[in-house]
């Protein structure tokens, strides 16, 4: 049994506050602040620390990798989620028929909206599937040679659930289509082995559930038999094959290194391994069970009181947050904050509440009788 009340002691924000928006910023373990201390060590270094900066890239490469369980070389270092899919999109183009990307825009975070959208003004037919997402079944008769991309969050970061991107992998696959998973809602507090969620590429990054301190670090996990066939089209001299040695034109590295450009910024290289490094020592098996208890838990409570969610209730189909349809959502998220509980909202999301896996029932239970009071006040829920 993992003792949540003991690593809870870890986390500097949990001792002043029930934290229940790690869906926006995750809190970080002490040991981000001792990171820091050796960052700022290093900035006294100036060249001679370059050595150390370049071992820590490689650190947080090797950490992720097994995060997701991929092989060597499958997973670069990039600056945002958005930049690594547009990495994918860059090196596809249409061709013939097979022009259409499968997007949830419903359901998917704005940005990754936009960049896919965006791929109508290269000649891609760009096809919401928001309304059938949650159904393997309908959402393969849409997969078909047509199909270029289909580009989908692992967990909505507007309602909470787990989309069931397992169970279309293969009929991807089979009609040639590159499936792109954005796995930053899910990442620490889901399992994702990379052959067993069969996308071909994945995107996560370090500050929400992976406990990172700051911002900045996002990661792109593509599969190796992908990688060597993508064109680089944006290359730059990290995803080259020498970091040294100078040649008239790129030198791809080998496996999925090659999609990253330039200088990674440092700073949040040093605030997110501790944070990575909390969740590879817990396992993302145990923080799920305990998320799964407590957002459990959360929604017991919210039916109770009568407020609806935008979440679904199967286990098997929510990540680590609940959504709750509440009349003005930023009202109430100021009146919780007021009180010590923290969460956020989204437009078209309600209150959003991820449950930190460290935090306690009876915090839930605050937590649900406080947001139920500001919804009496602002005249009961939006349904």
């Amino acid at each position: 049994m993992t003792d949540f009340a003991a690593l809870r002691r870890r986390f500097p924000v949990l001792r002043e506050r029930s934290y229940f928006a790690a869906q926006c910023l995750g809190p970080f373990p002490e040991e981000a602040l001792a990171d820091l201390d050796d960052y700022r060590a290093t900035l006294l270094l100036r060249n001679r620390g370059l050595e150390t900066w370049v071992m820590r890239l490689l650190e947080m490469q090797q950490l992720v990798e097994r995060l997701l369980t991929a092989p060597p070389n499958s997973v670069a270092l990039r600056d945002s989620a958005t930049s690594c899919q547009a990495a994918i999109a860059a090196a596809i183009s249409p061709s013939g028929a097979r022009r259409r990307i499968l997007v949830a825009p419903q359901l998917d975070f704005k940005s990754s909206r936009y960049l896919w959208r965006a791929q109508e003004q290269r000649g891609f037919e760009v096809v919401d599937v928001s309304e059938v997402a949650l159904d393997a079944a309908r959402l393969r008769e849409l997969i078909d040679e047509r199909t270029a991309v289909v580009a989908l969050p692992l967990v909505s970061p507007r309602t909470g659930a787990l989309l069931p991107l397992g169970a279309i992998a293969d009929r991807a696959r089979e009609a040639g289509a590159i499936l792109v998973a954005d796995a930053y809602q899910a990442v620490g507090i889901v399992p994702i082995d990379v052959a067993r969620l069969g996308a071909d590429v994945i995107v996560g990054g370090s500050h929400k559930w992976l406990c990172g301190a700051g911002m900045g670090l996002a990661f792109m996990y593509v599969a190796p038999r992908l990688a060597e066939t993508l064109p680089v089209v944006y290359p730059g001299w990290l995803g080259a094959t020498s970091l040294l040695v100078e040649h008239p034109r790129f030198d791809a590295a080998p496996g999925t290194v090659r999609f990253q450009q330039g200088t990674t910024a440092m700073e949040p290289i040093y605030t997110a391994r501790a944070g990575l490094r909390f969740v590879l020592e817990v396992g993302v098996a145990a923080l799920r069970a305990r998320s799964l208890q407590l957002t459990q838990r959360l929604l017991d409570g919210l039916e109770a009181h009568r407020i609806p969610t935008f979440t679904p209730r199967d286990a098997a189909l929510r990540g680590g947050m609940v959504c709750a349809d509440v009349a003005a959502p930023e009202a109430a998220v100021g009146a919780l904050r007021a009180l010590g509980i923290d969460v956020d909202s989204r437009e078209g999301a309600g209150v959003r509440i991820g449950p930190f896996p460290c935090l306690e029932e009876r915090e839930i239970d605050r937590l649900v009788d406080e947001l139920a009071k500001v919804s009496e006040r602002r005249g009961a829920t939006t349904a």
